[in-house]
């Protein structure tokens, strides 16, 4: 006698790739390199600071971090300056989700399958059940059929003279699998599109500014933006009577509060002063912890004419054509300061020997003719004098370095200028060709105020849909998987004729056996009714 045997084919290179990205075993590898990527991503910056922002952008931090050409080239390949968006990072994210989907379509059938009604089962089939019962209930089959559990849903066939019914409850719960790894499917595939095709810059503009990027596609304007201050409270650093500093420590009576402060000597004071002496707003770089909000109000521009405005606040952005625009923060080294004085008094004095010919006051709208017939404007006033890039600003609207554009002009031309300041040990800067040279003594009708340029961040995320998604599909499936159980039960009823039945009752459940037995037991009593026997 002989046998043909036939030796086993090897599978399919493709074959075995299938099998291989369908594994659940891939796909946790997967998981568990992108995790530790990820955590390694976060500290990349500390020892491979580079921004590639600029031009020569590359010249300039091989030359900070001391690399040869190769080695930097090849940290540039990798994009290690912007891991999240290298293509070794999106590579990860598209084989998981390759092997994401191959493990849905892998084990959707099977999921179907389970899914499935099934066929009723007879006496015979019920009792060879590893979990059965059969036993005598009073009734006859369609009484007990009322006292079958709710929770399940049956279907019912006569065959063989006998009722049978199958009924299941629970059956989701096999879909909770396949929701799961589709939610981590759409969070997969939201990544890479968010990381592939988003967008993510900071903007900055002060009121009247119009705001553009080659991204958006429109413009944006800044109509307002204001710092909004908290209300006086305890904890905030104030000043007091415009001069001292101090910090509110508590309430006193009335509109009163008890401020600690230093006013004359080393030794902390604190006094119960009024809120009106008190100001909570007075120096950005001190004050910033009485700050409530960043406000700005901005206005959409297609082609130059407005479509959308919109008030900005922090988790109130403006949302146009998929852009968002963000209230971040604002820039304190760029403030826009709108300041006047009424009047100055100034010491005007010849060249050279520096003789007083007058002291006179000097406004914007009121020059002063001098001696030889040219005329004294009052062409700039700065209450916070600083040099910036080679212009002159105002680093604040507080008087801490107030000083004057002095402009000598003759038929409307300047001849020479020259900026003078209050503080009398600050030096004076004349021009080398001036006849005259001014001192200012003081300065009257002082006012200020000062705007800073708004900082928004602006992103687009055209597959957040898919992440949030994904979100509601992974919460969708843990519920189901953890907190419904697949249980199907098998009944078949022959009616003795006596007003009793004989039932046969058989059940699976593919969790917690100890639990379902115990329900099983359970439900051989409900049906049994009253008659225990």
């Amino acid at each position: 006698m002989t046998h043909n045997t036939q030796p086993a084919q090897n599978p399919s290179l493709l074959m075995q790739l299938w099998r291989q990205f369908s594994s659940m075993k891939f796909a946790i590898i997967l998981l568990v390199v992108i995790a530790v990527v990820s955590v390694l991503s976060l500290f990349i910056g500390e020892f491979y600071p580079v921004k590639a922002t600029g031009p020569g952008w590359q010249e300039y931090w091989q030359k900070e971090l001391h690399l040869s050409k190769p080695v930097f080239e090849f940290f540039s390949f990798l994009r290690l300056h912007d891991p999240y968006h290298s293509w070794w990072y999106l590579l990860l994210l598209l084989l998981l989700a390759v092997s994401l989907l191959a493990c849905i379509i892998d084990r959707l059938p099977k999921v179907i399958a389970l899914m499935r009604w099934g066929t009723p089962r007879g006496s015979r089939e019920i009792d060879q059940m590893a979990l059965s019962r059969s036993f005598s209930a009073s009734g006859t089959p369609d009484d007990i059929r009322k006292r079958l559990p709710a929770l399940f849903r049956f279907r019912e066939t006569q065959q063989g003279g006998e009722m049978q019914l199958i009924g299941r409850h629970g059956l989701p719960a096999h879909l909770g699998p396949i929701f799961a790894h589709s939610g981590l499917l759409a969070l997969t595939l939201g990544g890479v599109i968010v990381l592939s095709l988003g967008y993510t810059s900071r903007i900055a503009g002060v009121p009247g500014e119009v705001m553009t990027d080659p991204g958006f596609g429109f413009t944006v304007r800044v109509d307002s933006f204001k710092i909004e201050y908290h209300a006086l409270g305890i904890g905030q650093y104030v000043l007091v009577d415009n001069n001292f500093l101090g910090e509110i420590i508590g309430q006193d009576k009335g509109d009163r509060y008890w401020v600690k402060m230093q006013p004359h000597s080393s030794d902390y004071q604190t006094q119960s002063i009024e809120a009106s002496h008190l100001r909570n707003q007075f120096d950005i770089e001190t004050d910033r912890g009485n700050i409530k909000s960043y406000v700005s109000v901005l206005t959409v521009l297609e082609n130059d004419q407005p479509v959308l405005q919109k008030r900005v606040e922090v988790n109130h952005p403006l949302r146009y054509k998929g852009f968002r625009f963000y209230q971040a923060s604002f820039d304190p080294e760029r403030p826009v300061v709108d300041a006047s004085i009424d009047s100055a008094r100034i010491v005007i004095k010849i060249q050279p020997g520096d003789a007083v010919l007058d002291t006179v006051f000097v406004s914007r709208s009121r020059p002063y003719i001098l001696p030889d017939g040219s005329e004294l404007h009052l062409a700039r006033f700065l209450p916070d004098f600083r040099m910036d890039r080679g212009a002159a600003i105002s680093a604040s609207a507080e008087l801490r370095n107030p000083a004057l554009l002095m402009e000598v002009r003759r038929s409307g031309e300047e001849i020479y200028h020259q900026w003078v300041f209050l503080r009398p040990d600050f030096p004076h800067m004349a021009s080398p060709q001036a006849a005259y040279t001014f001192q200012v003594l003081d300065i009257s009708g002082f006012q200020s105020s000062v705007t800073y340029p708004t900082i928004l961040e602006v992103n687009k995320s055209p597959g957040a849909w898919l992440i949030w998604l994904g979100f509601v599909l992974c919460t969708l499936g843990l519920i189901l998987a953890f907190y419904l159980q697949p249980q199907r039960i098998w009944l078949a009823i022959k009616d003795r004729g006596t007003g009793r039945s004989e039932v046969h009752l058989g059940g699976s459940s593919s969790r917690n056996p100890n639990l379902f037995a115990r329900k099983f037991e359970h439900w051989i009593d409900q049906i049994k009714g009253k008659d225990k026997t």
